[in-house]
């Protein structure tokens, strides 16, 4: 027995979250590798125009330190917004399993009331 989907618009927004948590996370990846590669390019060509290098306190481990911070921001996020997706699916699982129950329940009542 198969109960009718309802909540429609639940169903995309769970979606949706889950397609956002996928792009955080390949998003946070792209500006960890960024931010790391920013670190000791943005020394030289600070060193390069006659700027003050001390300003850029930690450089290169800098950068690192910076996209390893990123990285985990980006994890993080990934793993909530997936998580409120499969708490909407959860839900809309629920509720129709506890529909085709009733049903189910229902239909064994009525064949009772006809024995």
């Amino acid at each position: 027995m198969s109960v009718p989907q309802r909540f429609g618009i639940l169903r995309l927004i769970g979606t949706l979250l889950k397609v956002l948590a996928w792009l955080a996370l390949i998003l946070s990846i792209l500006l960890a590798l960024g931010l790391g590669l920013a670190g000791p390019l943005a020394r030289q060509f600070v060193g390069d125009v006659g700027g003050q290098p001390e300003l850029l306190a930690l450089g290169a481990a800098g950068g690192l330190i910076a996209g390893v911070l990123s990285m985990i921001g980006g994890v993080v996020l990934f793993l909530l917004l997936y998580a409120a997706g499969e708490n909407i699916f959860l839900q809309l699982a629920i509720e129709e399993n506890s529909r085709m129950t009733a049903a189910l329940l229902l239909a064994q009542a009525e064949e009772k009331k006809r024995l």
